[in-house]
């Protein structure tokens, strides 16, 4: 065979097999269309099936507790509160800028004492409960603190910043009761605890974008005393959330352990004595 004919037989094995890879791409094509499809669809229900996976490993009612504490009340009512207490002061009060800097300090006392309201969690249950009652608790402080500002028209700067004060211990309450049940539900399952750690922070930041973004125009519709009105709905859930959110109830509270604790050492002692049982 001479040079000339192996190179037409060349040719026509290069011209062939091109023409598959051609035919080979067109008939690939759709498959490649409908698996970018997929892989676009998949990556928007992938947040869905994300929450679905939370509420069937730990539990709705929990999940929707994370929701509602760090997207709600810490989240949108956190800078809600920011923007439109400072326009209180303003407004309102009359007060001037450097007295009411010295006001935002005081607001952050209730975060300071989160140790001792943790305390109170653990140590104090209340009917064999925990944490739900402290949700109660949160939100009725928080709800009365909001409804008193709102609609008390000439209230003096102490009972203003009070009940102001006492919105903000609303929300410490509900954030460390919260804590409290991502810290067990983190211990009991350990794999889930990043996805706790990040629906926390997703919460935490959409409900402060919306908080920001909306807190201009309802003081201008509303007023710096009507716009803190609205900040009784978070606590209003809170109290919801309190009948709602499950908890197993505990069989023995503290008391009833020191009560074990002193029958116990009250035996030891008729052992080693020989008393009679008082």
């Amino acid at each position: 065979m001479d040079s000339s004919e192996t190179e037409e037989l060349v040719g026509k094995a290069v011209k062939g097999s091109s023409e598959k890879h051609l035919d080979a791409k067109h008939i690939e094509s759709p498959h490649s269309k409908s698996f970018g499809r997929i892989n676009f669809l998949d990556i928007v229900s992938e947040p869905f099936q994300w929450l679905k996976m939370l509420c069937k490993e730990l539990n709705t009612s929990f999940v929707f507790g994370v929701a509602l504490v760090y997207g709600l009340s810490q989240g949108f009512s956190g800078s809600f509160f920011r923007v439109v207490s400072d326009y209180y002061w303003k407004d309102v009060q009359k007060v001037q800028p450097s007295a009411v800097q010295l006001y935002i300090g005081l607001y952050y006392i209730p975060w300071v004492m989160k140790p001792i309201w943790g305390l109170l969690t653990d140590v104090f249950p209340v009917r064999g409960y925990r944490r739900r009652p402290y949700f109660i608790l949160a939100g009725v402080l928080g709800a009365i603190s909001a409804l008193v500002v709102a609609i008390h028209v000439k209230m003096p700067i102490v009972m203003a910043l009070v009940f102001l004060i006492g919105i903000t211990a609303g929300v410490a309450i509900a954030d460390v009761t919260i804590d409290a049940c991502i810290a067990r539900n983190s211990i009991e399952m350990p794999s889930l605890a990043p996805d706790l750690q990040s629906l926390c922070g997703f919460c935490s930041s959409v409900g402060a974008l919306i908080g920001y973004s909306t807190s201009g125009m309802f003081v201008h519709h509303l007023g710096p005393q009507g716009s803190l009105g609205l900040l009784a709905l978070p606590p209003a859930l809170l109290i919801l959330l309190g009948f709602v959110i499950y908890e197993p109830r505990t069989t023995s509270g503290i008391f009833e352990k020191k009560k074990k604790k002193v029958s116990f050492l009250d035996l030891n002692f008729n052992h080693v004595f020989g008393c009679p049982s008082m």
